[in-house]
């Protein structure tokens, strides 16, 4: 069913695009016949003459307007980037055409232009206009209903431009730079003498204005990683996918009104003020969804003493949640305010950034953005797996798709390869069809999201033995990791190893069904897969220490967390509060590995339409899925019984043991291999082969030692 929707959705698609193709050409030539009866219209004989008296006629100098409107039609339909809004596009042409009669009869009133016309249309409308305006206004007004009209037609964001200019020209008047001299000449133990005296104004610190100067030299170093046309060792053309197919930003940047951020900052300052904590407000860091007041405190104040009145704060900034950080490298520190309207990050704009494209990483992570708007870029290479968990809605399955689209963005199908369990059901079935899909249960043309909590164990054992294959493979090769094999292997032209990602949706539920057996496989996999290009993506909406283990937390470093429901749920995912004070839809607090405090971050969003736009495109290429299956299969753990497992390791000794006693019980095994339980499932297993028997009525075991003895002489060494 899943391949035969995906197949309806390529034929719409394609039957759109051809729709786009034949309208595209119909007015190009469309343009083409109006130009040259336009211009020589005594060429075409009747058909000249009559679309000049009908259209001439009825436009006068206007109708020369037509062949350009056309032509943007023309532009629109070819270029796919451009939304289709034909009622509207049509609606704006039409009153462009009729502006521009009124305009070419408002010029031939107001500057005596004869050759120019508004014919039927001008001559009818601009006496209304003059009424009510008078000549030059009526000449101006025209203009500007012109100029929004085309803006409109041609989809330019007209009030942006004139705030752009506006805000431009504002920011090209001269400050009093004698606060700064002043400041530099302050002495440290001058410092504080500012907190007896009125505040002054705090710096706000907008995106541009931060300095980047460290990260401009590293980025010169660095040619841009621009998406390119590669082959693998089969030849197999493949191209990375456009940005073209996400959607832009409603706004460029954050829109800040410094009156506004400036009469917060003191509303906050007052706050404290009025619980005895002597602060200035020095810097102001507006963020899409938060803006940073960092503060001076003054001497022998406690930044407990903040942390304390948080409610407090937040009840008098009207806002939901406030949060307090240390700003070390600044010496201040940092109070996070909900901004009252946010601002929507999208994966677009992130993955435009110097930042990404400069990542040579394939398995570069576009997280969202910093509470400065700065793009946030990391690398799961270096983590080596990612442990994430947040409540219900508070936006960790939007980080999930973040995620995988970043490295579909970086990655060709036999470079990377993902491993998908979705016990939900609901979250990943838009990725069935992917090349990059790699499913250890079942041949590469069956490859898809797994949903079977039993199968994901399976196949979490499977990529265990993967793991265990490839070290095997590296040491015979005499390299250390996947990075120096795949560069030998290009040397020598041999076959490389791709990188394997594997997502678990949700931990919660796999836990329930099979917990021993999936925890021992993450934690192999998390102590030994980093060398080989296993990486994991734990993700649950639980982070209960009986989800969340000790055993996994050691081996998951970095972590990212969504809003939590309790103090209880942030302190299990980051060893620390404040996830239960995040504001839910993306926002996070990710702790990279080896750092001691967490960051925070605004996700990007991607809709479930970008999503399946990127995955269609991908999918149109007929990438073939290619992998080797696995040189052993682990056919004898579908019962994936751990237990079982290791008591048949302590079969043969059990074996010896009843041979040289003669006899056969419950304390003798405990007693020899040591807990109850151990000595059950031996027992158990005894019984099963047939070693040991219960006849009917008795209570006694009954030993074959005949098997006993065969089964010995096999397996003797």
């Amino acid at each position: 069913m899943g391949k035969k929707t995906k197949k309806n959705k390529n034929k719409k698609q394609i039957n759109t695009d051809r729709n786009r193709e034949v309208s595209a050409l119909f007015f190009a030539l469309a343009a083409f016949v109006t130009a040259f009866l336009s211009v020589v219209p005594e060429n075409a004989k009747l058909i000249g003459a009559a679309y000049t008296s009908v259209f001439v006629g009825l436009f006068g100098t206007g109708a020369y307007l037509i062949p350009f409107v056309l032509i943007w039609f023309f532009i629109i339909y070819v270029k796919k980037s451009y939304e289709l809004k034909e009622r509207a596009d049509f609606l704006w042409a039409f009153f462009i055409v009729i502006s521009g009669s009124l305009l070419a009869e408002s010029i031939k009133v107001s500057f005596s232009a004869a050759d120019i016309s508004g014919r039927y249309i001008g001559v009818n409308l601009y006496p209304f206009f003059d009424k009510l305006l008078g000549g030059w206004l009526t000449f101006a007004a025209v203009l500007i209903l012109f100029v929004f009209f085309v803006s409109k037609l041609v989809r330019l964001p007209l009030g942006k431009i004139i705030y752009a200019v506006f805000k431009s020209s504002k920011s090209e008047i001269p400050e009093n730079e004698n606060k700064k001299e002043s400041k530099d000449k302050d002495a440290p133990a001058e410092k504080f003498e500012a907190f007896d005296t009125p505040a002054a104004k705090p710096n706000i610190i907008s995106k541009k204005e931060k300095n980047k100067n460290e990260n401009l030299k590293e980025s010169e170093s660095v040619k841009p990683n621009i998406p390119e046309v590669k082959y693998d060792s089969k030849t197999i053309k493949y191209e990375l996918p456009l940005t073209d197919l996400l959607k832009k930003d409603s706004v460029s940047g954050v829109e800040t009104d410094e009156s506004e951020l400036r009469r917060r900052a003191e509303q906050l300052r007052k706050t404290l003020e009025d619980f005895e904590i002597s602060a200035q407000v020095q810097d102001i860091i507006p963020g899409p969804v938060v803006t940073r007041y960092d503060l001076v405190l003054a001497p022998g104040v406690k930044i407990q003493s903040i942390t304390n009145i948080i409610e407090n704060i937040s009840l008098t900034m009207r806002t939901p949640s406030i949060r307090v950080v240390p700003v070390a490298e600044k010496g201040m520190v940092g109070v996070e305010v909900p901004n009252p309207k946010s601002v929507t990050v999208g994966l677009r704009s992130i993955l435009e950034t110097a930042v990404f494209e400069n990542s040579k990483s394939m398995l570069s992570l576009a997280l969202g953005k910093m509470t400065d708007g700065e793009a946030y870029v990391t690398d799961l290479t270096s983590m080596p797996h990612l442990l994430i968990a947040g409540a219900t809605g508070s936006g960790k399955s939007v980080g999930i798709h973040t995620i995988i689209l970043s490295i579909l963005y970086k990655a060709r199908p036999d470079e990377v390869k993902f491993t998908i369990i979705d016990p939900k059901r609901v979250e990943m079935p838009v990725y069935g069809d992917l090349p990059h899909l790699y499913n250890p249960s079942t041949s590469a043309a069956d490859a898809g999201i797994i949903t079977n909590s039993r199968e994901a164990a399976v196949s979490l054992k499977k990529i265990v033995t993967l793991m265990e294959d490839r070290y095997k493979k590296f040491a015979n090769a005499s390299v250390r990791n996947i990075g120096e094999y795949n560069a030998k292997m290009a040397e020598t032209g041999g076959e490389k190893e791709f990188y394997l990602v594997v997502i678990i949706d949700e931990l919660a539920d796999l836990m329930l069904v099979a917990k021993k057996e999936v925890e021992d496989s993450i934690q192999r996999l998390a102590q030994m897969a980093r060398a080989v290009g296993i990486h994991l993506i734990l993700a649950t909406q639980r982070p209960s220490i009986n989800v969340i283990t000790g055993i996994i937390k050691a081996n998951f470093p970095a972590r990212l967390s969504f809003q939590t429901t309790s103090q209880i749920d942030s302190r299990v995912i980051l060893d620390m509060i404040g996830a239960e004070n995040l504001l839910g839809k993306g926002d996070m607090l990710f702790l990279p590995s080896g750092e001691a405090r967490p960051t925070r971050l605004q996700g990007a969003f991607v809709s479930l339409k970008e999503i399946e736009k990127v995955v269609g495109f991908i999918n149109d290429q007929n990438f073939p899925r290619i992998y080797e299956p696995l040189a052993v299969e682990v056919s004898a753990v579908s019962g994936f019984d751990a237990a079982s497992e290791k008591a048949m390791k302590d079969l043969l000794p059990a074996l010896y043991l009843i041979k040289e006693r003669r006899s056969i019980s419950q304390d003798l095994l405990k007693a020899n291999f040591g807990g109850s339980a151990r000595a059950t499932n031996i027992l158990s297993l005894l019984s099963v082969r047939g070693f040991i028997s219960k006849p009917e009525g008795t209570n006694k075991w009954k030993i074959d030692f005949e098997k006993i003895d065969d089964y010995l002489a096999q397996h003797e060494e």
